[in-house]
């Protein structure tokens, strides 16, 4: 879509790219008070966004200031986000699924002097407001009427709007400086402290062209939305470049209800993580295994796929039940946050899904690179989108043979910096490149492929580099295995030999099926897993063999994109609720000596009846 090249702010999709499509469908979704879905016009979201903008700029005179936005996946998100951006001041998304303490921490680090939340937050919002500024503002997303706690968004929104039909044109006019820092993200810290991220309208403007590059007849189709907003893979493609491609953005209510809302809405993509693509494929694989018909299907999954490169694919109505799990017009799945599985992908595409791998991040507004409709390359994200360049940096890499590097970005994508923190900016941004931290290298036909985070890398004694990314997604396959974690463990507090520790989760359901009303004791899980572990070994070269597991019996400490938080995983680790391999060799210990005991017991009972007989005879 060309004219999205000539985006100058995100004020021109409001102003420009809404008047194409008036009438069209922007949102649907579910309605709290009539519980049915609504389907909210394009001309209606800009009324809101005009209203709103109006009035925070006129009445609560917040002009320039930071207003910070939390609360589920709706259109009153978006329309609060663009209604700061495109005339008021500065954004701030917030994680809706952070503790009290932590919300309180980046609103005081923001300086934020308004807040914006959906009615589910507000009990936490009236928590923390003794140790807010006395003038801070509060808007409800959700209730009908403004009174003295807060106000309501809808009903300053109106307000906003009659003072624009009677002549009051501000916010309409108000100019945009498309290089200024107009957006504060806050990263999800899954190593570090949270840093903030600093962006621009340049930024995102030049990402939605970028996508529109690669998925240039997206503007037709209906995106499913499930990843929390806050985060910009979620906001920057299936928010802005939707809306300003004139598509429709159908809202899910959260994760529980991914299957019910999926039917209703019935979309045509879904933007996703790993851990859902997973989740996905194994409600598809549990479903053909009920059916009994497994080597049938696998057998006809053959013939379709070979038919595929000869351009006859009838994948779709050869599994058109599967389809129909998913609402019946799911074509497309994206995938980003971390790298999947290339032979997942091949699997799920085989039914008759097309996947779209695709890599970025915060600081990059996110989109880096990625494959297309016509780039088809499982196991890589893919090339550099349009108006973005990768170069990898060997510069630390001390394996000539190696050209595993640090990836490096350079493009108007790329972030103003880090705010209130300009010794991590010039540490991140060099000559114009950003240093992603991400390892990787280029294939032989110039795609690139992740290979791991440079924090996580596993270095041994004798200076061996071990990603554990990929030994998850070999441990990832195994049935019983819900999730991993790989990391490096020290011997003991005096030895610097480095083992490679394997952490998982169980997939409930798999055990469930797989042994009904026999449950197995942790010893029999414990040596199950560990034997599928033993056969990973005998695949993998010896210095990246795993030698501990540990078995989480809860689930792992995760951000809201379903990564896992390694370094506050390893230091909050709770051992008394894991089966580990220094608890089994305990019970192993326990179990010996009471066997010894009891053939003990057994030995002198034998001995006092050989005694009782030789005194009988006596």
């Amino acid at each position: 879509m060309e004219e999205l090249k000539n985006l100058n702010s995100l004020k021109d999709i409001v102003n420009i790219r809404f008047d194409l499509f008036p009438d069209k469908t922007a949102f649907i979704e579910k309605d709290s008070n009539s519980k049915e879905f609504n389907h909210i016009k394009y001309k209606e979201v800009k009324n809101k966004i005009n209203g709103l903008g109006t009035y925070l700029l006129n009445n609560l005179k917040l002009k320039g200031e930071k207003i910070a936005v939390i609360g589920e996946n709706s259109s009153r998100w978006y329309i609060s986000y663009m209604a700061v951006v495109c005339g008021v001041g500065i954004i701030v998304p917030l994680d809706k699924e952070l503790p009290e303490n932590e919300i309180l921490n980046l609103l005081n680090r923001s300086g934020a002097k308004g807040i914006i939340y959906s009615s589910r937050k507000k009990d936490l919002i009236e928590s923390i407001k003794k140790d807010l500024p006395s003038d801070m503002v509060y808007i409800d997303m959700n209730k009908r009427e403004s009174d003295d706690v807060s106000y309501s968004l809808d009903r300053i929104a109106e307000i906003g709007l009659d003072e624009i039909n009677e002549g009051n044109e501000e916010y309409l006019n108000a100019q945009i400086d498309r290089e200024a820092f107009s957006v504060l993200l806050f990263t999800s810290g899954t190593s570090d402290k949270s840093k903030g991220v600093m962006l621009s309208h340049k930024n995102l403007c030049s990402n939605i062209y970028s996508c529109s590059c690669v998925v240039p007849t997206f503007g037709d189709y209906t995106c499913f939305s499930v990843l929390p907003l806050h985060h910009t893979y979620e906001f920057t493609l299936g928010y802005l470049f939707m809306t300003a491609a004139g598509g429709t953005i159908g809202i899910c209510q959260g994760l529980k209800y991914f299957a019910k809302d999926i039917n209703v809405i019935k979309p045509d993509f879904v933007l996703a993580v790993p851990a859902l693509i997973e989740r996905v494929n194994k409600v598809i694989e549990k479903g053909i295994k009920e059916t009994g018909k497994e080597a049938t299907i696998r057998a006809v999954k053959k013939v379709a796929n070979g038919l595929s490169k000869f351009g006859l694919d009838f994948r779709r109505k050869i599994f058109s039940s599967i389809h129909e799990k998913f609402g019946g017009n799911l074509k497309y799945l994206f995938c980003g946050a971390a790298p999947l599985d290339a032979e997942l992908i091949t699997k799920m595409e085989g039914y008759g899904f097309k996947f779209l791998q695709g890599y970025g991040l915060t600081e990059t507004s996110p989109l880096v690179s990625g494959t297309t409709l016509t780039l088809h390359a499982p196991g890589t994200v893919g090339k550099a989108v349009e108006g973005v360049e990768i170069r990898i940096d060997l510069s630390k890499n001390e394996n000539e043979n190696s050209n595993i590097g640090e990836i490096m970005v350079k493009g108007d994508n790329v972030m103003l910096g880090y705010y209130n923190d300009e010794e991590a900016t010039k540490k991140a941004l060099k000559h114009g490149w950003f240093h992603t931290g991400d390892l990787g290298y280029f294939d032989l036909r110039g795609n690139l492929v992740i290979t791991g985070r440079e924090k996580n890398v596993i270095v041994t004694a004798n200076g061996k580099n071990i990603f554990p990314e990929e030994l998850e997604n070999l441990l990832n396959k195994l049935p019983l295995i819900g999730e991993s974690m790989v990391y490096g463990k020290t011997k003991s507090k005096t030895s610097k030999d480095v083992i490679i520790a394997a952490r998982v989760t169980i997939d409930k359901e798999e055990l469930e099926c797989r042994f009904k009303d026999n449950m197995p004791s942790d010893e029999k899980l414990y040596s199950i897993i560990s034997g599928e572990i033993k056969k990973i070994n005998r695949m993998i070269s010896t210095y990246k063999v795993i030698k501990e597991l540990e078995i989480k019996k809860d689930d792992f400490i995760k951000t809201t994109t379903m990564k896992i938080k390694r370094k506050e995983e390893i230091e909050k680790s709770d051992y008394s609720n894991m089966i580990t391999t220094e608890m089994i060799n305990k019970l192993k210990s326990k179990n010996k000596k009471e066997k010894r005991k009891l053939v003990n017991v057994e030995a002198k009972k034998i001995e006092d009846l050989e005694d009782n007989k030789v005194n009988k005879r006596k």
